[in-house]
């Protein structure tokens, strides 16, 4: 997905009255939003949530700063160039503003009424099409009035998206909505998002579809805090693969060759998503105050690709030197990779500054783990004959060190 805003907001201020009564409800407001991710606005009333929203949307003028929407300046933009944009938008308002005397199908073809060129069939095409994928398939000779309330949301949602908007602004979509109808509306917007790629930025007062959001803007005498939630979500992933792969010693020695291989091919596949998700938030441009941890889970889901791979390959050697009869020289470093990985992803889900400098200092390349292999390895490699046993120890002890520097730079935040 691409990493290029959508929206970029820089340095935007706005307000309200003059002289003595002027009220500055943004004040250099700086943000940027994506492709495909979900931007929940909240702060209290009159904060300027709404405000924010239709000026991103072209439905108010500029006074300072920049908003560009794609290719469009919209400060000091003509009539023309905004209105051209809105059409590029596609609105969600708390009254779903359906007209009473069309059926749902004609309220959706309204969406793109100003697509003079389009021929009337495909338009209903179109329509009918966006009805059946917000779950309306056979309400579209429905009037407003035989639909229920989050019927109707779903016709203004199939409304803003039939013209394939690469933006959708919601002001409290699901204010008027009980919490099952809203519920299914925002997880609709959320799979549409996905699937669309379009950038959602919907302002609310519900806590209860906040878990939606990638990230949280709170809009508050004029200035804008934000939190990313998906760095959150994506931090929680990790460290279930991490607990997932600290599991894999005591599962491959059950002998349970099918769980073995359905936690290897259940692992890989949440690797491979988790990654892509840490790449893409890495490669935006966020929060100066973001940076550094978005940095670090895509550094960590590097690590944990390498920990994947390294583990089942060290698990499979030292049960070729136990099967050999070499368990004295397996054992231990089976048992000590074990340990690490178990307290790395202890130490994870409970980042305690004491926990994670400790495990720093035993994994470090001059500390003592790692000093005390050197010297049993080489004391094993002297007294071994050059045969498959002296090649698979070198071995084992080469993916232990892997093991260990990746676990080590896990411990310490390493994003090298």
């Amino acid at each position: 997905m691409s990493s290029q805003p959508l929206i970029s907001v820089s340095d935007l201020s706005h307000t309200f009255g003059a002289g003595e009564a002027a009220r500055v409800v943004l004040d250099r407001v700086s943000v940027d939003f994506h492709p495909g991710e979900i931007v929940i606005v909240m702060g209290p009333s009159g904060a300027g949530k709404t405000t924010f929203l239709t000026l991103v949307g072209a439905l108010r003028g500029t006074q300072s700063g920049s908003i560009r929407v794609g290719a469009c300046e919209l400060c000091r933009a003509s009539p023309r160039a905004r209105l051209d944009t809105r059409r590029k938008i596609g609105f969600i308002f708390q009254h779903h503003n359906l007209l009473s005397s069309l059926t749902a199908l004609e309220n959706v073809q309204m969406g793109i009424a100003h697509l003079t060129d389009l021929p009337r069939e495909e338009a209903k095409r179109r329509a009918s099409e966006m009805l059946q994928r917000v779950g309306l398939a056979g309400h579209g000779h429905k009037r407003s009035a035989q639909l229920s309330g989050g019927q109707r949301q779903r016709v203004a949602i199939a409304r803003a998206l039939v013209r394939q908007p690469s933006i959708i602004l919601a002001d409290e979509p699901t204010a008027a909505l009980d919490s099952r109808s809203g519920r299914e509306i925002v997880e609709l917007l959320q799979k549409l998002a996905r699937e669309e790629g379009c950038a959602i930025l919907l302002v609310t007062h519900d806590n209860r579809i906040l878990d939606i959001a990638d990230r949280m803007l709170t809009l508050e005498d004029g200035h804008i805090e934000e939190s990313h939630c998906a760095l959150e979500r994506l931090d929680a992933r990790l460290a279930d693969i991490l607990t997932a792969i600290a599991g894999y010693p005591a599962l491959r020695g059950s002998g349970d060759e099918a769980g073995w291989k359905a936690r290897r091919a259940d692992t890989a596949a949440r690797l491979i998503a988790a990654r892509q998700e840490a790449v893409t938030l890495a490669s935006r441009k966020l929060n100066p105050a973001l940076t550094g941890k978005t940095a670090r889970l895509e550094a960590a889901s590097s690590h944990l690709q390498h920990l994947d791979s390294d583990v089942p390959l060290f698990l499979d050697l030292a049960d070729a030197l136990v099967k050999a009869g070499a368990d004295a020289l397996a054992d231990p470093l089976l048992q000590s990779v074990e340990f690490l990985l178990l307290t790395a992803s202890d130490a994870w889900r409970n980042p305690l500054a004491d926990d994670l400098e400790q495990l720093g200092r035993m994994t470090a390349d001059r500390g003592e783990m790692m000093s005390t292999l050197r010297r049993r390895r080489q004391k094993a490699l002297e007294s071994f004959r050059v045969n498959d046993l002296s090649t698979n120890f070198s071995g084992l002890t080469d993916l232990f060190a892997r093991i260990v520097y990746f676990i080590h730079a896990l411990a310490c935040g390493d994003a090298g």
